[in-house]
């Protein structure tokens, strides 16, 4: 009764406390604590309930009521069509990230995205290059591919700032991201950023051999990674043309993101680190060294997940994917994976279904797993809540992780062999 009391400004601070210091991330408990707060919820500002949307898709409680408060808000005050272009890139972001983590909440977020197309179509004027940057970046997270907004943010804002020079670093490797995310092959932009970073590595190279003060450096190997990931994804990493050489200028490429995280590793995001490991491994590039010392960072950047804004473990099974691909061999029996299996234990709660399915596939395909790990996951896959959570490439992958690992139903505890795999079976019936 006092929770459902609270005013809204008292809620926001209750969540973000829960949240942020106390990093609760049961769902039981984020289902019961909204069913109890929803009279303030529903008597919340549009602020405050983006506010708490926000706090809750920062620890993956995807609670349906709270966004769908927050929907019908907006739908009540047409807020997409007058709201700031700054808010509004922040509504999108929430909800980007509500329905790429929760099918319930993707049907809602399609929407909004559809209402965000028009108000871009007629308002473009009202958005500025950060806007667009922004409005491309929560696109590419939902996945949401609008091809009119794309050109329109593209020749109006975009393209145009990158052709005067005033689209550099980060802000254009963001925008190659996004664009290879969606699927979207500009071959114009791709061509002006990769001429920029390789002239900014020539330059970078000659004053060394000189001896010359060294020039600022734009693009750093956390953005050459994103930006040779969105090539690899549009399938511009190979061919030569008269006009531009791919192929070889991705593997230019290549060479100069292998000499940077020699030297640039210990800056490098999840996110970063992922696209580098997987475009390294796509490539069959890679040593022992390089394998051990990139998953060494990903293991502090787990150990330091509690305080990261974007969750490292969203981009895990894309680094492991990678990582088994990276030379010299596949199986890399000599990595030391019992803190990441004790860490994935702890927090499996924080993770997408399907991504932490996919860690573990990663593992076994590498060699780098542990049986009775394996084993104790078991009873997890098999609550009816989770089993119908799991799509028809989840349960192939399944099984193909216990297969792999040579674990069969007699080798499963307390009998749940058989029931979990005819579980798994009678999921992908149902697809």
């Amino acid at each position: 009764q006092e929770l459902a009391r609270m005013d809204p400004a008292g809620l926001k601070s209750l969540v973000r406390v829960l949240a942020e210091d106390a990093r609760v991330t049961r769902g039981a408990f984020w289902s019961e604590l909204t069913e109890k707060v929803l009279p303030v919820l529903e008597a919340s500002s549009l602020e405050d309930l983006t506010a708490v949307a926000e706090l809750y898709a920062s620890i993956r409680a995807w609670q349906r009521l709270v966004f769908l408060s927050l929907i019908r808000k907006v739908r009540a005050e047409t807020a997409v069509h007058w709201m700031r272009p700054p808010d509004l890139v922040r509504l999108l972001t929430v909800f980007s990230r509500a329905g790429s983590g929760s099918k319930e909440l993707s049907v809602l977020t399609t929407h909004l995205f559809n209402e965000m197309q028009d108000r871009v179509l007629d308002d473009i004027e009202d958005f500025g290059v950060e806007d667009c940057i922004g409005l491309l970046s929560s696109m590419a997270r939902f996945g949401a591919l609008k091809t009119s907004v794309l050109q329109v943010i593209g020749r109006e804002k975009v393209h145009p700032a990158l052709a005067e020079g005033q689209l550099h670093g980060p802000r254009a490797a963001e925008v190659c991201h996004s664009y290879g995310e969606l699927g979207y092959r500009h071959d114009t932009v791709f061509r002006t950023v990769v001429e920029e970073v390789l002239r900014e590595h020539e330059e970078l190279q000659r004053a060394r051999v000189l001896g010359e003060e060294l020039p600022a450096v734009s693009y750093s190997a956390a953005h050459l990674a994103l930006i040779t990931q969105a090539l690899l994804r549009l399938k511009m990493y190979r061919g030569n043309t008269t006009w531009f050489k791919w192929g070889d200028r991705y593997r230019d490429l290549l060479d100069v993101l292998t000499r940077r995280l020699d030297v640039e590793l210990p800056t490098m995001s999840a996110q970063t680190l992922a696209a580098a490991s997987f475009v390294l491994g796509r490539a069959r590039r890679g040593s022992v060294v390089l394998y051990k010392a990139m998953y060494a960072r990903m293991m502090e950047l787990l150990e330091r997940s509690a305080d990261a804004v974007d969750p490292p473990q969203d981009h895990l099974a894309t680094f492991l994917h990678g990582l088994a691909m990276m030379g010299p061999d596949r199986q890399k029996k000599d990595l030391e994976v019992e803190w990441l299996l004790q860490w994935l234990c702890n927090n499996v709660y924080t993770f997408v279904l399907s991504d932490f399915i996919m860690v573990n596939r990663h593992l076994v395909m590498m060699r780098a797993f542990d049986r009775e790990y394996l084993q104790m996951l078991v009873p997890f896959y098999c609550e009816p809540e989770r089993m119908k959570q799991l799509s028809k490439t989840d349960v192939q992958e399944l099984t193909n992780t216990y297969n792999g690992a040579r674990i069969y139903e007699a080798d499963i505890p307390d009998g749940m062999g058989r029931h979990f795999f005819w579980a798994l079976g009678r999921q992908y019936q149902k697809h």
